[in-house]
């Protein structure tokens, strides 16, 4: 028992380290596509929905982008 104990809290950890780095990951890259998509706003005639055509935000995202450009 004592043998396996330190092998699961390795595997605990390696699991939040993951959960962690895929968060912060996501948090980064939905900066920056809202850094994008308001760059293309601000430079063109587009509406929100084709500009986020043009950078290729999927129908599930788009709802967090649009609540995201509401506190610009």
């Amino acid at each position: 028992m004592t043998e396996v104990l330190p092998q699961f809290i390795q595997v605990k950890i390696d699991q939040a380290k993951k959960e962690t780095a895929e968060e912060v990951t996501k948090k980064v890259t939905a900066k920056v596509t809202k850094d994008h998509l308001l760059n293309i706003l601000k430079t063109t005639n587009l509406t929100p929905d084709k500009a986020m055509d043009l950078l290729g935000i999927p129908e599930a995202d788009r709802p967090m982008y649009k609540e995201l450009l509401k506190k610009k």
